[in-house]
């Protein structure tokens, strides 16, 4: 039985101007702090024997945004690259950390059990219009409103190479659920892990966290399998605790020159704290979550400018979630059940002339879902979604570049639809590229949003009804617009790269009324169905600016400034200004310093709560690579809250606070 509403209204606030502002205190002290240390001098010193090259690798290759492999200044989007290096500087232990560094990212959760990331909007609290890509395979629940903090977790940040953040809509390439972003996690290939290695990371909050690897085999055939145990305590004032085991297998083959094979399959349980002290129809309790994926990847080269791709996925779901409804003895509230997906799609990319590259493909994925509990019946609930997809990408001269793309879709509950992309790159010269377009993009409603029918049973008898799903609601849809200036400033060493944006969302599904012919003893006549309404416009500028003065230092710099105009003014707000500053540093002495301050402005998050003051959060981390024997080690030590813990939201139930707390960790490779 189902015991929170996802999108319950908050108080009314004020509409917000929307204005640049100067970066925020927190950010300009960390800039104060920085040149105090003397870090920024002491590398302006060493770059003046180093040439240009030491400094300026080539800009990033991405495929997020069009299926084709292209700079990151050619592509038809804002993207963010995190690569390897920053990750271990950062030692994450959860992947939504890592999105702090992404401009216009929100990273919280209704829990600390539950971390999720979501892009300048914060609609809901599974970030279901983010589409989480691990390899190519979707990482959300097809068993409950598609969230993607689980998908986040499933994924080990020790075995990430490196993650592509598309800033903006990409349903023209990936089609429903890709509204707000695309978030697209590449993990290591298997001969660049081999041997073995293992981590322990302890400390404050419950913190205990191990990890062991092993790698074996060459080029030509090579596997790591990997097992991991995480655990916390969560945030301060909630039952959030949390314990999370995985094992995982990658196999990576080549058996012929044009051939290349991945395999990927891994096992997840999860036991962690939910619900609130108090509330008795979503009480504090452990819930239980298992599931398992299959993967693989086929590739074949057909000649130097043409590819085949054949990917097919496999996953299963299972959520243990029963507590005793304590109002009303004998009725137990049950959110129990499995989800399912089976996803099979064919890309072929080749170039029809020099200045002309197309890439097109199909697909089939299945999504199913069973639980008395929240569909009222013994059987599978299911949908089918057959696609159709291409991007063709045109080079009329060496200045320009189009990109226009579409992805056709049908879906066996809600119908077809058509999710087109046009996006026009200028090269101003060889480092500054201006880019315009306008794409539109859909979500497709989940399992529960179509069908959910929530009854509270005894003695056969129905006492109570709360959700009754009459299957009439349709897609959200959103239209975007977006300017763009991507800058590789080579004299001064540093990247920029600007996205100003309008958006308007039509079809916003939330609760509605439905009124049953007969009044139930608990719940009376009225229960909740889902409906389309009208949605927000958004509008924001959002920039990110890297710059490396030494080849041992980084700076970033990421701001997003964001407005949110509803045509219901009680339904919420954004932050008007939310900024990232984050240092990389490598000492003389081989220590790596890495420094991250964020400031986020007052907030609602739709079905979490209500932030009402500005939010501040600064996190040191140390790291000591050294050689013991044969073996390469690294110390690490992480501070996080460094500025003391601060409350996250106020909700009905709960003021959880964050937690000011340090740990350590040990690597060791052999």
């Amino acid at each position: 039985m189902l015991s929170t509403v996802p999108f319950a209204p908050f108080p009314a606030r004020p509409t917000m101007r929307w204005r640049p502002r100067t970066p925020s205190a927190a950010v300009a002290q960390g800039a104060a702090l920085l040149l105090a240390l003397g870090l920024v001098p002491q590398a302006a010193t060493a770059q003046t024997a180093a040439s240009e090259q030491d400094y300026f690798e080539a800009l990033p290759v991405v495929l997020t945004v069009s299926r084709l492999a292209q700079p990151i200044s050619e592509t038809p989007g804002a993207v963010t690259v995190i690569d390897r290096k920053t990750i271990e500087a950062l030692q994450v232990r959860d992947m939504a950390e890592l999105l702090r560094l992404v401009p216009g990212y929100f990273v919280s959760g209704f829990n600390g059990a539950h971390p999720i990331a979501v892009y300048h909007a914060p609609l809901d609290e599974f970030g279901i219009r983010n589409l989480v890509l691990i390899d190519g395979r979707p990482a959300y629940s097809s068993y409950y409103f598609g969230g993607t903090s689980r998908g986040l977790m499933s994924v080990d940040p020790q075995e990430i190479e490196r993650v592509e953040v598309l800033r903006g809509a990409n349903s023209a390439a990936f089609g429903a659920n890709a509204m707000f972003g695309v978030i697209n996690i590449v993990t290591r290939h298997a001969a660049d892990t081999l041997g073995g290695s293992a981590s322990l990371r302890a400390g404050g909050g419950g913190v205990r966290d191990a990890r062991v690897s092993l790698g074996r085999g060459d080029q030509a055939l090579s596997y790591r399998i990997s097992v991991l145990r995480r655990s916390d305590d969560g945030l301060r004032g909630l039952f959030d605790s949390r314990e999370l085991n995985q094992l995982r297998l990658r196999v990576d083959a080549t058996p012929s020159t044009r051939d290349d094979i991945q395999l990927d399959a891994g096992l997840s349980d999860l036991r962690a704290g939910d619900g609130y002290a108090g509330d008795v129809g979503n009480p504090a309790r452990t819930l239980n979550w298992r599931d398992w994926h299959l993967h693989g990847v086929w590739r074949r080269q057909l000649s130097e400018t043409e590819q085949l791709k054949f990917s097919l996925s496999a996953t299963r779901e299972s959520l243990r979630d029963r507590y005793d409804y304590l109002p009303v003895p004998g009725i137990v509230v049950d959110f129990s059940g499995v989800g399912r997906r089976l996803d099979a799609e064919l890309q072929h990319q080749r170039s029809l002339a020099p200045d002309v590259r197309l890439v097109w493909g199909l697909g089939l994925r299945q999504e199913e879902a069973q639980s008395r509990p929240l569909f009222y019946r013994d059987d599978a609930l299911s949908f089918r979604e057959t696609r159709l997809f291409g991007n063709l990408e045109w080079r009329p001269t060496p200045a320009w570049t189009v990109n226009g793309g579409l992805f056709l879709g049908h879906h066996s509950w809600t119908g077809s639809f058509a999710t087109p992309r046009l996006m026009v790159n200028h090269q101003l010269s060889e480092d500054h590229t201006l880019r315009a377009g306008i794409n539109r993009s859909v979500r497709t409603p989940s399992l529960f949003e179509l069908a959910a029918d929530v009854r509270y049973d005894m003695n056969g008898e129905t006492l109570g009804r709360t959700f009754a799903a009459t299957g009439q609601v349709r897609p959200e849809s959103m239209v975007s617009q977006e300017l763009g200036y991507f800058a590789n400033l080579r004299d001064l060493r540093m990247t920029l790269d600007v996205r100003v944006f309008r958006e308007r969302m039509d079809g916003f599904i939330r609760n509605g009324d439905y009124q049953l012919p007969e009044p139930l003893l608990y719940t009376g006549t009225t229960v909740t169905d889902y409906v389309n309404g009208q949605g927000p416009r958004l509008s924001g500028l959002e920039y990110q600016w890297r710059w490396s003065p030494s080849p041992n230092t980084e700076l970033w710099l990421a701001q997003a400034f964001t407005r949110v105009q509803w045509p219901e003014a009680s339904v919420g707000f954004a932050p008007v200004r939310s900024s990232t500053l984050a240092l990389f540093h490598e000492l003389s002495n081989r220590l790596k310093l890495g420094l991250v301050l964020t400031e986020r402005r007052p907030m609602s998050w739709l079905g979490v709560g209500y932030m009402p003051r500005a939010l501040r959060q600064a996190d040191l981390h140390l790291s000591y690579p050294m050689r013991v024997g044969g073996s390469n080690v690294r110390a690490a030590l992480t501070v996080r809250n460094l500025n003391g813990a601060k409350p996250l939201f106020e909700s009905r139930f709960s003021a959880p606070q964050s937690r000011r707390q340090a740990y350590g960790s040990l690597d060791i490779e052999f």
